[in-house]
């Protein structure tokens, strides 16, 4: 009869116990997951709102520049409305409204206002500035549609006033002194949220009433 030895191991092919661990429990891939997910989520939001924020500037500095270059080109035509070196009796304000304004200056000196049959030679000097069906701002030469030039485009809003040497507001072609000019562009954006710019200048006209 064979016995055992006393405190001898009955199960010596039992592997010792780990005492611990070497990778990851499932909450803990759980937990860093959903950590990964919060920082992707907070780094795709930032860069949208970065984005959107670029476009922003970027339109509004676009509406900005055409307005003020649209602007700039009637200021320019318009402070010379009336120039008449010759004394001619066609020369000055052809058409006043709140939307549309027709002048003539003899920017050549030549004694009258010749229509330009060739546009690209020589300026023109019988100038009418309006917005047309389009929302665009348009300068038409000699009261010719077909010489429509388009300046700006998406034009919601172009109005004139025109006051006298009192700065009194007036509707009589001969008392005009001074042109008020009010051009607004509006652009879309997107997402309906359109970028609307509105521009004002007073413009004294120096050759009026000499």
């Amino acid at each position: 009869m064979i016995t055992l030895a006393s405190g001898a191991n009955l199960n010596k092919s039992q592997p010792p116990l780990l005492t611990d661990s070497t990778g990851f429990t499932v909450a803990e891939l759980i937990l860093a997951l959903g950590m990964m997910m919060i920082v992707m989520t907070a780094m795709i939001s930032l860069a949208t709102s970065l984005n959107r924020t670029y476009m922003t500037q970027t339109t509004v500095a676009g509406v900005q520049h055409v307005t003020r270059a649209g602007l700039d080109i009637m200021v320019r035509n318009i402070r010379m409305a009336g120039f008449n070196p010759r004394n001619v009796n066609s020369v000055g304000i052809v058409e006043a409204s709140a939307n549309a304004f027709r002048f003539s200056y003899d920017l050549n000196g030549s004694g009258s206002i010749e229509p330009k049959v060739d546009l690209g030679k020589e300026p023109p000097e019988d100038i009418k500035y309006l917005r047309n069906a389009n929302n665009q701002l348009i300068r038409q030469i000699d009261g010719r549609s077909n010489s429509n030039q388009s300046l700006v485009d998406n034009v919601s809003g172009l109005t004139f006033k025109y006051l006298d040497k009192n700065n009194n507001e007036t509707a009589n072609a001969d008392a005009i002194r001074v042109v008020e000019v009010s051009l607004t562009v509006k652009e879309p954006l997107g997402r309906g949220r359109p970028v609307s710019r509105t521009y004002q200048t007073r413009v004294i006209c120096r050759n009026l009433g000499l």
